[in-house]
């Protein structure tokens, strides 16, 4: 048995510890019909509108769900006609996942399979396979990448998920505060609540599991190894995959070939393209709406000045006339205009301000006790405000033929 291999049993054992005191995916089983209602319409949205992979994508695939866990996110996709095959190490949650689907999933042939990804064997191959929020937890998280890709047939989909290295960087510090200040796990609930009671809270009117699930899913589970988009796109390439779709997304907004453009740009190849997305999942606080009003403010006057002069010559024909005074004096508007927008300003003006409260924060969690912490991340602007970060982002690719 080689060092890595122990290694990665050591994680799994680890992992399988405290999830199966803390199973984190009951979301709707333990619950009303009302509730796995709303759950399924939120799935609907999230695959349909931000996955742009609608339900009849999964009308008779076959597909895979790694650490599918009790089911409760792989049973909508069954519902939607897929013969799901779930696979996971808890026994527990499999358990949970078998009643899930004999409630609610009626047609289809589902499978459970008592394995972790790393000694999970089959010839079989898959329309789609299904991996989110799993692979972080392992000890090598591009192996386990490449072994959940190899079960993917030519043309089929993978629907992979992970919390996203910028985007969970204040989870890591909270994670070092709260591993600070704790020698057991009734500490780290402690500490937990102490310190991160709104974030707990927000957790909890989004998915209302147990608080302490929430912290054994966050902060207790030892290991939480979380990739960047880069490496998640280097992995894509290394297995013959090309990006379909991601959620949000990464890509700068200054991509505009044609459909008939040759050669056909190759996302996975621009390193560090991601880098602006990735510090707003960093510094995300209060959601979309707050970013967007700092974008629209910053680019209000140059939308206004680009419109009068887009419009002077829009369906120009042999009937129409171009005064060039009032051309030259639309266009000098726009190139006036445009030296003023700064859209990156309010994300320097926030990063700025967000990496004086992180320095003082590390400082905080060595120096003092936990009431001074706490008074003081109560004092911050930007530091574990909101959503604390962007935690988890997808990737939908295919398989090329």
């Amino acid at each position: 048995m080689s060092t890595k291999y122990k290694k990665i049993k050591r994680v799994e054992a680890a992992t399988q510890k405290t999830f199966r005191e803390e199973i984190p995916s009951i979301y709707f089983s333990d619950k009303s019909e009302k509730e796995f209602q709303r759950y399924s319409n939120n799935a609907l949205y999230t695959y349909r509108d931000l996955f742009k992979f609608p339900p009849k994508m999964f009308s008779n695939a076959d597909l895979i769900d790694f650490g599918g866990g009790t089911g409760e996110n792989t049973v909508t996709l069954a519902r939607w006609g897929a013969n799901c095959t779930l696979v996971d190490m808890n026994d527990k949650s499999l358990a949970i996942a078998r009643q899930v689907f004999k409630r609610y999933a009626k047609t289809g042939k589902h499978k459970f399979q008592l394995s972790s990804i790393f000694d999970y064997k089959s010839s079989a191959k898959y329309d789609i396979v299904h991996c989110r929020g799993v692979l972080s937890h392992t000890a090598d998280k591009e192996g386990a990448f490449k072994k959940i890709a190899g079960f993917l047939k030519p043309g089929g989909f993978l629907i992979f998920g992970d919390p996203n290295k910028a985007g969970g960087f204040q989870n890591m510090l909270q994670r070092f505060a709260v591993y600070y200040h704790s020698k057991s796990k009734d500490d780290m609930v402690r500490v937990s609540e102490k310190l991160f009671k709104e974030d707990i809270d927000r957790s909890q009117s989004f998915i209302p599991r147990t608080r302490r699930s929430i912290i054994f899913d966050r902060w207790v589970i030892q290991n939480q190894d979380d990739p960047s988009v880069d490496e998640v796109m280097s992995w894509l390439g290394a297995n013959g995959l090309t990006l379909y779709s991601g959620y949000p997304p990464f890509s700068f907004p200054l991509i505009g070939d044609s459909v008939h453009h040759q050669p056909k740009f190759d996302i996975s190849q621009v390193q560090g393209l991601a880098t602006i997305a990735e510090t707003t999942w960093l510094l995300q606080r209060y959601g979309d709406q707050e970013n967007i009003k700092d974008l629209k403010e910053g680019c209000s006057e140059y939308a206004k000045r680009f419109s009068d002069l887009t419009s002077y010559v829009a369906n120009f024909n042999s009937k129409s006339a171009l005064d060039k005074a009032m051309f030259n004096k639309l266009i000098d508007a726009v190139d006036a205009s445009f030296s003023n927008v700064s859209v990156l300003n309010p994300l320097k003006v926030r990063l700025s301000e967000f990496t004086i409260e992180a320095k003082r924060f590390v400082h905080l969690v060595q120096a003092s006790n936990l009431d001074e912490i706490r008074k003081y991340i109560l004092s911050c602007k930007h530091l574990f405000k909101g959503a604390c970060g962007v935690r988890h982002v997808d990737f939908i690719a295919y398989k090329n033929e």
